[in-house]
């Protein structure tokens, strides 16, 4: 089973393969590398993930990659932990306690009914 293991504090020019290879230097094989991107500019989050064989190869590349520069910055290697599920039960989006649809009524006040 594959394991990830989180990567912050990357420069914006970081490439995926720039981070695979600095990672294949530990000699633990990387399966892949991945960085986020904004979704409205494709630009870096400066953050990404790289999947391992198994834990304890990603555990071995934690401690020894931690504080390590890659690009001139030193990144932050951890464990990836699993998104909360919301309070309301879905499984997908960022609802933030809207539960129904459509759009919102402006100034905040009720409508008279008679």
């Amino acid at each position: 089973m594959s394991t990830y293991v989180y990567v912050g504090n990357l420069d914006a020019a970081t490439t995926e393969e720039r981070l695979g290879q600095a990672f294949a230097a530990t000699g633990h094989p990387v399966k892949s590398a991945i960085i986020m991107r904004s979704p409205q500019n494709d630009r870096s989050r400066k953050f990404g993930f790289v999947e391992f064989e198994n834990e304890e190869q990603a555990a071995a590349v934690i401690a020894g990659m931690n504080g390590v520069e890659i690009d001139g910055r030193p990144v932050k290697v951890g464990q990836v932990r699993e998104r909360p599920r919301p309070r309301d039960g879905r499984t997908e989006g960022y609802g933030f306690g809207r539960t129904h649809s459509g759009p919102r009524r402006s100034g905040g006040a009720k409508r008279k009914t008679r």
